[in-house]
């Protein structure tokens, strides 16, 4: 029962004040063995990717008044369902019994009889695979207001295809680090510690994790590896850094992209870090280390703001954003996630790329990026920043193997569903004058 009610506290706080799983992990996880680490992970991201769907399918088939129960309520019941339905290891009785017993201690003796009621009849219930990837499933998965704006930007088919990519489970990638080895070296390494990979196309240092402990072997602890999703690396590699040339990345936290920049320079790039949080000091750090990299000068000032005495030959803006590019990794952001929170994330967007505009040099480059597949926060700002900014022009990368990413105006993205990784976009801007 404790894991049970490790799993639904921690769906209620993510709920409730709108907090990211990871940022949890440190905390929830902490004593837990592997393998109830990897089914806690497992129900809580599952939750996310299908408790509006569970709350619709028991609706129908169970209790038409679940959605006007009180949060607690609906939410236990959910976590209930979410289990019954998604693992297959889990037994009737044992998620009736356990989730009565928490429902006693978090809403007392009389709500629980309704709570036992319900599961009850819920264990009478089948849904099947084709229940699970049916359109209503798919189209509940996500918030109406995703829904409305992807089919608007995507069509409905497209959005269809990203949607069926967001509700499946997402690989671990490994980036190896060229510092210390190549990907064909990394992938030996791994293989001899039981890691089996598979190599990534178009992505020349990725690998795909396909089975095996990658974050505890040895090849971790020795930095040869960084773990990244392959589309996160599209901005860097627009970038195009080179030896002893001046960078900032305005937004480095965690310090993944920073630190591909110094591997693909042999860690010879001079390099300044800033994030808005200071309490990322010591995982930025760490990286680093781990990794055997360096860098120039650490600061922690609001990239809208940032100031400093030096012009820099290219600056990585990385922007704050909705994230609807990973709302497969981070199932959880999709319902953390409002429509208003775009009009000021575009603001800020914009604000930070002309705060940036001021510290590059005369043919230098900026390149913006996000993880989000929201026209309003790429394209949309990049046109703004061109209008105000006349000294500024999109300059296409010469970059053969991200060909097929690139859009007609000369940007890059990625698109879930269609180019099979998280969602990203990014655009290399210069200084012509």
């Amino acid at each position: 029962m404790e894991l049970r009610k490790l799993f639904y506290d921690t769906v209620m706080r993510i709920y409730n004040d709108r907090l990211a799983f990871e940022t949890l992990y440190g905390e929830v996880l902490n004593g837990l063995d592997d393998r109830d680490k990897r089914r806690f992970i497992n129900l809580v991201n599952i939750f996310f990717r299908n408790f509006n769907y569970i709350e619709k399918f028991l609706a129908e088939k169970v209790e038409k008044n679940i959605p006007e129960q009180d949060i607690k309520t609906a939410i236990l019941i959910l976590c209930a369902g979410t289990e019954y339905f998604y693992l297959d290891s889990s037994t009737d009785y044992s998620v009736v019994n356990e989730y009565v017993e928490i429902s006693k201690k978090v809403l007392g003796e009389r709500k629980s009889k309704y709570i036992n009621a319900i599961l009850r009849k819920m264990t009478a219930e089948t849904m099947t695979e084709e229940d699970k990837s049916s359109k209503k499933a798919l189209y509940s998965s996500h918030p109406q207001w995703v829904t409305d704006r992807l089919i608007e930007e995507y069509g409905k088919p497209v959005t269809e295809d990203i949607y069926r990519f967001n509700q499946t489970i997402p690989p671990v990638y490994a980036r190896a680090n060229r510092i210390k080895n190549s990907r064909e070296d990394l992938a030996a390494e791994l293989e001899s510690e039981g890691v089996e990979t598979a190599e990534v196309e178009y992505f020349g240092d990725f690998l795909e994790i396909k089975s095996g402990n990658v974050i505890g072997s040895k090849a971790f602890e020795e930095g040869r590896f960084y773990i990244q999703d392959p589309s996160h690396s599209l901005p860097v590699l627009l970038l195009s850094p080179k030896k002893n040339e001046k960078i900032l990345d305005l937004c480095c936290a965690p310090g993944g992209k920073s630190s591909y920049i110094q591997e693909l320079t042999g860690n010879k790039a001079r390099l300044w870090l800033n994030d808005i949080s200071q309490k990322k000091r010591v995982l930025i750090k760490q990286n680093f280390k781990r990794l055997g990299l360096t860098f120039e000068k650490l600061t922690f000032q609001e990239a809208q703001k940032y100031q400093d005495f030096i012009e820099f030959d290219k600056i990585l803006i990385d922007a704050p954003c909705t994230g609807s590019g990973n709302f497969r990794r981070h199932p959880e952001s999709r319902w953390n996630k409002s429509e208003e929170m775009i009009s000021e994330l575009t603001k800020l967007q914009l604000s930070i790329l002309r705060r940036a505009a001021v510290y590059v040099k005369k043919n230098g480059y900026i390149v913006y990026s996000t993880c989000s597949i929201f026209k309003d926060e790429n394209s949309a700002i990049v046109n703004a920043f061109l209008k105000l900014e006349e000294d500024f022009a999109i300059d296409p990368a010469a970059e053969p193997l991200l060909e097929r990413f690139r859009n007609p105006d000369g940007s890059y993205s990625v698109i879930p569903g269609i180019h099979g990784h998280e969602g990203a976009y990014a655009v290399r801007l210069k200084r012509v004058r």
